[in-house]
């Protein structure tokens, strides 16, 4: 692929992105951080780069990458972007484990639904069929808000998933957020999370008389 040369006009350290201009034209191209071969060294204004160029199917416009510059130490960068992906995978598969507090939240959840439907028959079955459907969709709706979120899209709102919960998602929010990374970190989501979760177990026990 063909090499190209130019020189970067604007950049935006904060932002992680800027333009080049080339030698051979007078449109700018955009460059974002993660193309360039050399990451220990932040790109500068004026700076004289070589780049190949990528056209984007979805606007048809032109980006640059392997933009490299004659100061660049690649191999360095490969190293150290090799430690970094490896750290990232060690924490994404520790934070993909479901924790202590999320298991016994499902299992005590699981015990309280059958125990009282077919040991104390005070509940009828469907309302496990009924908690089961609710927390398959209220999973992936969850799957559904983190995909959108990535893209930029418009979001599921806060209020949407945690009525789905409360009428009965509470197994599939629990298991989301922790499998799917999304939503378990926010406090002003959390607490009220937490309240809708006990605001059904106190509603199931009213109800039925538990």
């Amino acid at each position: 692929m063909l090499r190209e040369k130019g020189k970067i006009v604007k950049w935006n350290d904060d932002k992680g992105y800027g333009f080049i201009l080339p030698d051979n034209s007078q449109k700018n191209i955009f460059v974002h951080i993660k193309s360039f071969t050399d990451r220990n060294v932040r790109p500068k204004e004026n700076q004289v780069v070589t780049y190949n160029t990528i056209q984007d199917n979805r606007n048809g416009k032109k980006s640059a990458t392997r933009v490299s510059r004659s100061t660049d130490n690649p191999l360095k960068s490969r190293i150290n972007i090799n430690k970094k992906i490896k750290k990232e995978t060690r924490k994404d598969a520790s934070s993909h484990n479901i924790s202590i507090v999320s298991i016994i939240s499902i299992v005590a959840f699981s015990i309280y639904l059958f125990l009282f439907t077919f040991v104390e028959e005070k509940l009828s079955p469907s309302v496990i069929i009924v908690h089961i459907s609710m927390g398959i969709i209220t999973y992936f709706a969850y799957a559904i808000d983190k995909n959108k979120a990535k893209h930029n899209e418009y979001r599921i709102s806060e209020k949407a998933l945690l009525i789905l919960s409360l009428l009965g998602g509470v197994i599939g929010a629990l298991i989301a957020q922790k499998k799917l990374r999304h939503k378990n970190k926010k406090l002003s989501f959390l607490i009220p999370f937490w309240v809708s979760v006990f605001i059904n177990i106190i509603w199931f026990s009213k109800v039925f008389k538990i």
